[in-house]
């Protein structure tokens, strides 16, 4: 049967059967070359794919066989397309194959028309039994057929994919030649800075991979042999510029030297004798860490200090500061080891000892220094007891000074740093005769370079240290650290290194000295005259803070030293203010030469300019000036008084002799009694008993009409034994006794002796601190006879030899603003 648009296919003769089938096996045999066939029974294996030689038109009955234009595959002939072969199928075509788009397929193998027309298998599927799927030797993967044996993304499964570095060999992940496995990383050892020489071997930062080893070696450098002490001469001018230095701004040209010490060491290095303002550094070469770096050590030049280990290799950088260049000179040195002592003082003194301790080991920790310095140390033994000073003055770096009792790591007997204000250190201790110490010279954060070592004797201090002259406001600073403790305060017991200065007043006026913006716990004291002259004020912590303050009044032309000194043992940086104001009249007021007299006024808004003999100085003061209109003893007392006052008389002038000072005779009032002849110039001032006492007073003045004084004497007869008492509160302080440089209130007594004999006269059970004197006559200008303080406790005793009818005057004396109730007794001596 003929069906319309389609030819007839010629049948072939036997012959020609025979010939095509002998083609096909000769093409089978060839693509086997004797291997097993791995495609299935209706396919060949040609070119790694398995076909159906029946239908393919590139390989028509044989591999490689490819059938003309217009012509396609039937049965495994190349036939023309309009020609249906022959065959018993209902379509034209043979039996079990299809017409497909006028073709004759085997929908069974054709992987164009696989199962059905236009059913396209992809390019790596074969059609088997009517459904596209992977050719022998490969595997389907997230629809895409692979060899698991070789794709690098499903390396022997599915989705097991090997990294961008790997091949996949025999279904295994491996690096490429040239890389090595490092936990699941192809790494190349000679670059890689994770794995450099071996797998975990990771550079720091800021290091490359250089041939297997981390390296910070950037650019060009040179090579520093291992010998010491050595001197490199060179020039940063149009050099490179790879290392930024911590030290300096990065940018200037540098010139770099790579060394590796065949010994672990302390290197020291400088660039001394440059051109040009240097900084120097040094870099770990393999780890980029930079050990040591320094700009203007002192200078513009530089120097370092390095802990190098052996066969550790780093690098030198010599550059320069903000931009310079120029010819460098570039010194190195090693330190030898540690050695303590380093020698020995000897006996004769003083003396002094120079070195170097950058070429010295670090043998000891100062207790008030840092590790890793090094130092110098020298063994004393003192000759004889006795104070001895130590110090590194004339030294050219920041040196620390210790004392260690006995030798090498012995107690602590002083440390210091930076004495005098200044770099330089200095210790002074006490010494028993044969006593051994030994004295380290280290360095501040391990400074170091060459050193003077001083020691002698100790000799007190100048005082004054300094003269401030006479100028007002003005300031001073300084450091007490390593000072002397010579001067003892009146106020406080320390053993603080102290200062000393002298101030001369340019007017009369009160002067203010204090020490704020002082950095520790100062104690401040003034002196008249000289250091160690009366007090005139001591204070600690004045200020409600460790900070002190005293204010007295000067006279002009008064030199007043004034000493600065720490609380409990302190030490260290000091400030001294002084301030002033002018003085104003003195006195003030003038009162009417009569009596009785009441005077009212204030103390407010006046200042402290007169010194009160008793009570705490600062009060401020009102002064008049009274003249005595007759002979007698007058009563200043300030009863009616507003706050706590003390009234005190001088002779003459505000600075004249005190005739009598008193504070708080009843309550927070005050009396003074004086014996005063008509005519007598006076300054009567009434002060405050402190800084915040002030306010509205009353000065009342009388003449004094009791007895008891040296101008009406108590009569006490003849009668042995005996005793008799009396207040002392009232009295006026009428005669000074010999046995003490001031007295009180007193009262006179007038006795007669009843026989020859020795008589004995004392204050057993008075109420206050009393003096005992006796004159010869019926005053108390008389001749001294005897004169007692405190013979027990604060009761006084005499023993007089006296003939019969003999009249003597006793006088029961007291401490200076020291009253009460006087018990006197007098009794005959025993014959014996």
């Amino acid at each position: 049967m003929n069906r319309p648009g389609l030819r007839p296919r010629p049948a072939l003769s036997s012959a020609a059967l025979l010939l095509v089938a002998g083609v096909v096996l000769a093409a089978s045999c060839a693509e086997s070359s004797n291997a097993p066939n791995p495609c299935t029974d209706r396919q060949s294996q040609c070119g790694g794919l398995c076909v159906d030689i029946q239908t393919s038109d590139e390989h028509c009955g044989g591999c490689g066989n490819v059938c003309e234009a217009e012509h396609r595959c039937a049965e495994g002939r190349c036939v023309e397309d309009d020609d249906l072969g022959e065959g018993g199928g209902t379509d034209g075509c043979s039996e079990g194959w299809a017409e497909c788009g006028g073709r004759c397929v085997d929908l069974e193998a054709d992987p164009r028309n696989c199962g059905d027309c236009e059913v396209r298998c992809a390019a790596e599927q074969v059609c088997e039994d009517g459904a596209c799927a992977c050719a022998a030797g490969l595997t389907e993967c997230a629809g895409a057929c692979v060899d698991v044996l070789s794709d690098r993304t499903h390396c022997g499964t599915c989705a097991s994919s090997c990294s961008p570095a790997q091949l996949c060999v025999e279904g295994a992940c491996s690096c490429s030649e040239g890389l090595t496995d490092c936990g699941g990383s192809c790494a190349n050892l000679q670059t890689s800075e994770q794995h450099c020489g071996a797998c975990g071997v990771a550079c720091e930062r800021g290091a490359s991979c250089q041939e297997g080893a981390c390296s910070c070696v950037i650019g060009t450098h040179d090579v520093i042999d291992d010998s010491f002490p050595q001197t490199v001469m060179g020039t940063t001018v149009a050099g490179e510029a790879n290392y930024g230095l911590a030290c300096v701004a990065a940018g200037s040209s540098e010139r770099v030297y790579l060394f590796t010490p065949a010994e672990a060491g302390r290197y020291t290095l400088d660039t001394f004798g440059s051109s040009f303002d240097t900084a120097l550094g040094v870099v770990g070469a393999t780890t980029c860490a930079q050990l040591a770096c320094n700009d203007d050590s002192g200078s513009p030049q530089s120097k370092v200090r390095a802990v190098i280990g052996a066969g550790e290799p780093v690098l030198i950088v010599v550059t320069g500061f903000d931009g310079s260049d120029g010819d460098f000179t570039l010194h190195l040195s090693k330190a030898g080891p540690p050695v303590c002592p380093s020698g020995d003082v000897g006996d004769a003194l003083p003396k002094t000892f120079t070195g170097d301790t950058d070429l010295l080991g670090d043998a000891i920790t100062p207790s008030c220094g840092h590790t890793g310095g090094p130092d110098a140390s020298y063994t004393f033994t003192a000759p004889a007891d006795g104070k001895y000073v130590f110090d590194t003055f004339g030294s050219e770096f920041n040196t620390i000074l210790e004392l260690q009792d006995g030798g090498c790591n012995g107690e602590v007997l002083a440390c210091n740093d930076d004495s005098r204000e200044g770099s330089q250190s200095r210790v002074a201790v006490d010494l028993h005769a044969g006593q051994t110490i030994v004295a380290v010279v280290d360095g501040f954060e391990t400074a170091g370079g060459p050193y003077k070592l001083n020691i002698a004797a100790w000799e007190p201090p100048p005082c004054p240290m300094l003269d401030l002259g006479s100028t007002y406001p003005q300031s001073v600073t300084g450091n007490t650290s390593g000072l002397d403790n010579h001067l003892e305060s009146p106020c406080a017991m320390s053993d603080s290194p102290e200062v000393s200065y002298s101030f001369t007043a340019p007017i009369d006026g009160r002067y203010t000295f204090d020490t704020i913006g002082s950095s520790f716990d100062t104690v401040l004291h003034v002196h008249d005259g000289s250091c160690t002259g009366p007090s005139l004020g001591c204070n600690d912590n004045g200020m409600a803070s460790s900070q002190a303050v005293v204010a007295t009044p000067l006279s002009a032309g008064q030199t007043a030293y004034v000493v600065v000194e720490g609380a409990s043992g302190d030490s260290g940086a000091y400030k001294l203010n002084v301030s002033g104001i002018p003085a104003p009249p003195c006195p003030a007021n003038e009162l009417e030469p009569a009596v009785p007299l009441v005077v009212t006024g204030t103390t407010d808004g006046l200042g402290d300019f007169v010194i009160a003999p008793c009570g705490v100085p600062g009060g401020a003061e009102a002064t008049y000036k009274f003249v005595a209109p007759v002979d007698g003893v007058y009563v200043f007392d300030t009863f009616g008084s507003s706050f706590d006052t003390v009234v005190h008389v001088h002779d003459g002038t505000c600075r004249g002799p005190s005739l009598g000072c008193n504070n708080n005779t009843t309550g927070p009032q005050s009396r003074v009694a004086v014996p005063l002849v008509a005519g007598q110039e006076t300054v009567v001032v009434v002060d405050g008993s402190g800084p915040a006492a002030s306010g509205t007073f009353t000065l009342n003045i009388n003449l004094f009409d009791a007895e008891a004084t040296c101008a009406k004497p108590i009569d006490l007869g003849s009668t042995v034994p005996q005793t008799v008492s009396g207040s002392t509160l009232l009295q006026p302080n009428s005669a000074a006794p010999s046995c003490t440089t001031s007295s009180g209130n007193d009262r006179v007594y007038r006795f007669t002796a009843p026989a020859d004999g020795t008589y004995i006269i004392d204050t057993v059970s008075s109420t206050f601190d009393t003096v005992l004197h006796v004159h010869d006559g019926d005053g108390c200008t008389g001749t001294e006879l005897a004169c007692n303080d405190n013979a027990s406790a604060f009761a006084s005793r005499v023993s007089v030899t006296l003939t019969a009818g003999q009249v003597i005057t006793i006088i029961g004396d007291s401490r200076p603003s020291s009253s009460g109730n006087l018990v006197l007794h007098i009794n005959a001596e025993p014959e014996p």
